[in-house]
Protein backbone atom coordinates (compact mmCIF):
# COMPACT_ATOMS: atom_id res chain seq x y z
CA UNK A 1 0.00 0.00 0.00
CA UNK A 2 1.46 3.43 -0.63
CA UNK A 3 1.98 6.27 1.58
CA UNK A 4 -1.40 7.72 2.95
CA UNK A 5 -1.64 11.40 2.31
CA UNK A 6 -4.65 12.90 3.82
CA UNK A 7 -5.81 16.30 5.20
CA UNK A 8 -7.65 14.73 8.58
CA UNK A 9 -10.20 16.88 8.49
CA UNK A 10 -12.86 15.42 10.43
CA UNK A 11 -17.15 15.93 10.10
CA UNK A 12 -18.73 18.03 12.71
CA UNK A 13 -20.55 16.01 15.47
CA UNK A 14 -22.36 16.76 18.45
CA UNK A 15 -20.73 16.20 21.72
CA UNK A 16 -21.58 13.24 23.15
CA UNK A 17 -20.16 10.10 25.51
CA UNK A 18 -18.72 8.66 22.78
CA UNK A 19 -17.18 11.56 21.42
CA UNK A 20 -15.41 12.40 24.78
CA UNK A 21 -14.31 9.06 25.10
CA UNK A 22 -12.37 9.48 21.19
CA UNK A 23 -11.31 12.97 21.92
CA UNK A 24 -9.85 12.37 25.44
CA UNK A 25 -7.90 9.07 23.90
CA UNK A 26 -6.59 11.59 21.27
CA UNK A 27 -5.45 13.98 24.41
CA UNK A 28 -3.72 11.06 25.81
CA UNK A 29 -1.88 10.56 22.86
CA UNK A 30 -0.97 13.71 22.75
CA UNK A 31 0.07 14.15 26.30
CA UNK A 32 2.33 11.36 26.17
CA UNK A 33 5.42 13.06 24.18
CA UNK A 34 4.88 16.39 26.40
CA UNK A 35 4.76 14.36 29.95
CA UNK A 36 8.23 12.95 28.97
CA UNK A 37 9.75 16.38 28.44
CA UNK A 38 7.77 17.34 31.78
CA UNK A 39 9.46 14.56 33.72
CA UNK A 40 13.32 14.58 32.11
CA UNK A 41 13.20 18.22 33.34
CA UNK A 42 11.59 17.40 36.91
CA UNK A 43 7.96 18.82 36.61
CA UNK A 44 5.63 16.94 38.77
CA UNK A 45 1.85 16.22 38.17
CA UNK A 46 0.75 19.21 40.92
CA UNK A 47 2.61 21.38 38.99
CA UNK A 48 1.64 20.42 35.72
CA UNK A 49 -2.31 20.23 37.30
CA UNK A 50 -1.81 23.85 38.39
CA UNK A 51 -0.70 24.93 35.42
CA UNK A 52 -4.06 22.82 33.30
CA UNK A 53 -6.11 24.22 35.95
CA UNK A 54 -5.00 27.71 35.43
CA UNK A 55 -5.57 27.27 31.66
CA UNK A 56 -8.81 26.25 31.79
CA UNK A 57 -9.85 29.15 33.53
CA UNK A 58 -7.85 31.65 31.29
CA UNK A 59 -9.64 29.96 28.61
CA UNK A 60 -13.27 29.48 29.74
CA UNK A 61 -13.62 33.03 30.55
CA UNK A 62 -12.32 33.96 27.35
CA UNK A 63 -15.26 31.22 25.72
CA UNK A 64 -18.25 32.95 27.95
CA UNK A 65 -16.79 36.88 27.31
CA UNK A 66 -16.92 35.94 23.32
CA UNK A 67 -20.82 34.61 23.84
CA UNK A 68 -20.90 38.16 25.33
CA UNK A 69 -21.75 37.05 28.40
CA UNK A 70 -20.08 37.99 31.91
CA UNK A 71 -17.25 35.41 33.04
CA UNK A 72 -18.34 35.37 36.81
CA UNK A 73 -16.80 32.36 38.74
CA UNK A 74 -19.95 30.69 38.98
CA UNK A 75 -20.10 30.30 35.36
CA UNK A 76 -16.55 29.53 35.00
CA UNK A 77 -16.76 27.06 37.91
CA UNK A 78 -20.01 25.19 35.94
CA UNK A 79 -17.98 24.81 32.26
CA UNK A 80 -14.75 23.82 33.79
CA UNK A 81 -15.94 21.61 36.88
CA UNK A 82 -13.71 23.27 39.27
CA UNK A 83 -15.14 24.69 42.43
CA UNK A 84 -16.12 28.30 42.65
CA UNK A 85 -13.70 28.86 45.39
CA UNK A 86 -10.68 27.25 43.08
CA UNK A 87 -11.70 29.42 40.04
CA UNK A 88 -11.60 32.90 42.22
CA UNK A 89 -8.08 31.55 43.68
CA UNK A 90 -6.97 31.09 39.92
CA UNK A 91 -8.39 34.22 38.98
CA UNK A 92 -6.68 36.31 41.25
CA UNK A 93 -3.39 34.78 40.60
CA UNK A 94 -4.04 35.56 36.88
CA UNK A 95 -4.86 39.02 38.17
CA UNK A 96 -1.58 39.17 40.09
CA UNK A 97 0.39 37.48 37.56
CA UNK A 98 1.54 35.25 40.08
CA UNK A 99 3.07 31.95 38.40
CA UNK A 100 1.63 28.82 39.24
CA UNK A 101 2.01 27.47 42.49
CA UNK A 102 5.07 24.96 42.99
CA UNK A 103 3.76 23.85 46.42
CA UNK A 104 3.27 20.04 44.69
CA UNK A 105 7.32 20.11 43.72
CA UNK A 106 8.20 16.75 43.18
CA UNK A 107 10.11 14.76 45.85
CA UNK A 108 13.50 15.10 44.91
CA UNK A 109 12.86 18.40 44.57
CA UNK A 110 11.31 18.90 47.79
CA UNK A 111 14.42 16.75 49.73
CA UNK A 112 17.24 19.11 48.23
CA UNK A 113 15.45 22.16 49.17
CA UNK A 114 15.05 20.99 52.83
CA UNK A 115 18.38 19.86 52.98
CA UNK A 116 19.68 23.45 51.77
CA UNK A 117 16.75 25.45 53.62
CA UNK A 118 15.60 23.25 57.12
CA UNK A 119 17.74 24.32 59.90
CA UNK A 120 17.80 21.12 61.03
CA UNK A 121 19.87 19.55 58.05
CA UNK A 122 21.85 22.05 57.81
CA UNK A 123 25.16 23.86 59.27
CA UNK A 124 26.01 27.27 60.94
CA UNK A 125 26.76 28.48 57.58
CA UNK A 126 23.33 27.84 56.21
CA UNK A 127 25.43 24.75 54.13
CA UNK A 128 23.43 21.37 53.90
CA UNK A 129 24.95 18.81 56.58
CA UNK A 130 26.36 15.56 55.85
CA UNK A 131 23.92 13.01 57.20
CA UNK A 132 24.43 9.51 58.69
CA UNK A 133 21.97 7.29 56.21
CA UNK A 134 20.13 6.11 60.14
CA UNK A 135 21.29 6.35 63.63
CA UNK A 136 20.22 8.68 66.27
CA UNK A 137 19.95 12.14 66.36
CA UNK A 138 19.27 13.75 62.79
CA UNK A 139 20.30 11.36 59.65
CA UNK A 140 18.73 10.63 56.45
CA UNK A 141 15.82 8.89 57.25
CA UNK A 142 14.64 12.11 59.29
CA UNK A 143 14.75 14.37 56.52
CA UNK A 144 12.89 11.75 53.76
CA UNK A 145 10.09 11.29 56.67
CA UNK A 146 9.82 15.07 56.26
CA UNK A 147 10.22 15.73 53.16
CA UNK A 148 9.80 12.67 51.15
CA UNK A 149 6.41 11.80 51.28
CA UNK A 150 5.55 8.15 51.24
CA UNK A 151 8.82 7.12 49.78
CA UNK A 152 11.35 5.02 51.79
CA UNK A 153 14.04 6.20 52.67
CA UNK A 154 16.31 3.72 51.12
CA UNK A 155 14.55 3.65 47.49
CA UNK A 156 14.79 7.71 47.89
CA UNK A 157 18.64 7.38 48.58
CA UNK A 158 18.34 4.95 45.69
CA UNK A 159 17.20 7.20 43.16
CA UNK A 160 19.11 10.32 44.54
CA UNK A 161 22.55 8.21 43.75
CA UNK A 162 21.48 7.79 40.43
CA UNK A 163 20.21 11.10 39.01
CA UNK A 164 23.73 12.06 40.87
CA UNK A 165 22.45 14.67 43.44
CA UNK A 166 23.92 12.96 46.51
CA UNK A 167 26.88 10.18 47.01
CA UNK A 168 27.50 7.54 49.67
CA UNK A 169 30.83 8.50 51.83
CA UNK A 170 32.62 6.35 54.49
CA UNK A 171 29.93 3.77 53.39
CA UNK A 172 26.96 5.03 55.98
CA UNK A 173 26.87 9.22 54.82
CA UNK A 174 25.22 11.00 52.40
CA UNK A 175 26.48 13.94 50.75
CA UNK A 176 24.55 16.41 48.81
CA UNK A 177 26.24 17.43 45.93
CA UNK A 178 23.36 20.12 44.30
CA UNK A 179 20.76 22.34 45.83
CA UNK A 180 18.28 21.98 42.59
CA UNK A 181 16.97 19.27 40.40
CA UNK A 182 17.15 19.97 37.01
CA UNK A 183 17.57 16.09 35.33
CA UNK A 184 17.97 17.74 31.34
CA UNK A 185 20.67 20.25 30.55
CA UNK A 186 17.43 22.66 29.06
CA UNK A 187 18.12 25.40 26.96
CA UNK A 188 14.73 27.87 27.82
CA UNK A 189 14.51 29.36 24.82
CA UNK A 190 14.28 26.11 22.94
CA UNK A 191 11.34 25.37 25.71
CA UNK A 192 9.72 28.28 24.65
CA UNK A 193 10.16 27.68 21.02
CA UNK A 194 8.70 24.36 21.56
CA UNK A 195 5.63 25.69 23.33
CA UNK A 196 5.37 28.28 20.07
CA UNK A 197 5.02 25.57 17.83
CA UNK A 198 3.00 23.27 19.85
CA UNK A 199 0.20 26.39 19.91
CA UNK A 200 0.36 27.30 16.36
CA UNK A 201 -0.52 23.48 15.55
CA UNK A 202 -2.99 23.32 17.92
CA UNK A 203 -4.38 26.41 17.01
CA UNK A 204 -4.70 25.32 13.04
CA UNK A 205 -6.29 21.98 14.66
CA UNK A 206 -8.46 23.78 16.50
CA UNK A 207 -9.47 26.37 13.58
CA UNK A 208 -10.12 23.71 11.38
CA UNK A 209 -12.39 21.22 14.05
CA UNK A 210 -14.59 24.10 15.20
CA UNK A 211 -18.02 23.80 12.88
CA UNK A 212 -18.84 27.41 13.97
CA UNK A 213 -16.13 28.55 11.23
CA UNK A 214 -16.57 28.21 7.83
CA UNK A 215 -13.01 26.67 5.67
CA UNK A 216 -10.42 25.31 7.04
CA UNK A 217 -6.30 26.26 7.00
CA UNK A 218 -4.00 23.57 5.39
CA UNK A 219 -3.24 20.77 7.25
CA UNK A 220 -1.65 17.50 5.75
CA UNK A 221 0.41 14.24 6.69
CA UNK A 222 2.11 11.48 4.69
CA UNK A 223 2.88 8.54 6.15
CA UNK A 224 3.10 4.85 5.48
CA UNK A 225 0.18 2.65 6.98
CA UNK A 226 2.24 -0.07 6.52
CA UNK A 227 5.90 0.83 7.98
CA UNK A 228 9.10 0.70 6.70
CA UNK A 229 12.69 -0.78 7.20
CA UNK A 230 13.95 1.08 9.82
CA UNK A 231 17.23 1.50 8.10
CA UNK A 232 15.80 3.23 5.84
CA UNK A 233 14.72 6.39 8.60
CA UNK A 234 18.09 8.06 7.53
CA UNK A 235 17.46 8.31 4.06
CA UNK A 236 13.95 9.80 4.50
CA UNK A 237 14.84 12.28 7.03
CA UNK A 238 17.70 13.82 4.46
CA UNK A 239 14.72 13.93 2.22
CA UNK A 240 12.53 15.88 4.22
CA UNK A 241 15.54 18.01 5.38
CA UNK A 242 16.15 18.80 1.56
CA UNK A 243 12.71 18.83 0.01
CA UNK A 244 11.50 20.59 3.80
CA UNK A 245 14.16 23.46 3.41
CA UNK A 246 13.44 24.19 -0.29
CA UNK A 247 9.97 24.84 0.36
CA UNK A 248 9.94 26.67 3.76
CA UNK A 249 12.96 28.93 1.87
CA UNK A 250 10.28 29.66 -1.07
CA UNK A 251 7.64 30.48 1.59
CA UNK A 252 9.61 32.91 3.70
CA UNK A 253 10.80 35.09 -0.04
CA UNK A 254 6.88 35.22 -0.02
CA UNK A 255 6.43 36.19 3.68
CA UNK A 256 9.19 38.98 3.49
CA UNK A 257 7.92 40.45 0.75
CA UNK A 258 4.80 40.48 2.29
CA UNK A 259 5.74 41.85 5.64
CA UNK A 260 8.06 44.68 3.64
CA UNK A 261 4.79 45.75 2.07
CA UNK A 262 3.16 45.80 5.52
CA UNK A 263 5.85 48.00 7.30
CA UNK A 264 4.22 50.91 7.31
CA UNK A 265 1.02 49.08 9.84
CA UNK A 266 0.68 49.58 12.87
CA UNK A 267 1.75 46.49 14.93
CA UNK A 268 -1.97 45.97 15.93
CA UNK A 269 -3.26 45.71 12.17
CA UNK A 270 -0.78 43.15 11.35
CA UNK A 271 -1.40 38.81 11.85
CA UNK A 272 1.16 36.85 12.52
CA UNK A 273 1.12 33.64 9.83
CA UNK A 274 3.33 30.80 8.85
CA UNK A 275 4.04 27.04 8.08
CA UNK A 276 5.50 24.17 9.90
CA UNK A 277 7.00 21.15 8.69
CA UNK A 278 8.13 18.50 10.70
CA UNK A 279 9.00 14.84 10.73
CA UNK A 280 7.82 12.50 12.73
CA UNK A 281 8.40 8.47 12.98
CA UNK A 282 7.41 6.18 15.72
CA UNK A 283 11.30 5.35 16.39
CA UNK A 284 12.44 8.98 16.58
CA UNK A 285 13.31 8.12 20.42
CA UNK A 286 16.03 5.80 19.20
CA UNK A 287 16.62 7.68 16.22
CA UNK A 288 20.50 9.39 15.87
CA UNK A 289 21.15 11.61 12.67
CA UNK A 290 24.36 11.38 11.11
Amino acid sequence: MAAVLTADRWPVWVMTDKIKETLLNAFRQLLQPLIRILLRNGVSYGEYAETAKRVFVEVASKEIVTAKESPTSSRVAILTGLTKNEVERVTQDIALSRAPSTANLNRIGRMLAGWHQDPEFTGPYGLPLELPITGSGTNFHTLNQRYGGDISANEMLEELERIGAVIVVAGNRVRVLTRSYIPAEADPAAMQFMGLALRDLAETLDFNLNPNLEGGFFERRVWTPLGIDPVDIPEFDKLVQKYGQQFLEALDNHLTAKETDAEAMAPSEKVRVGVGVYMFSDANRHFDRD
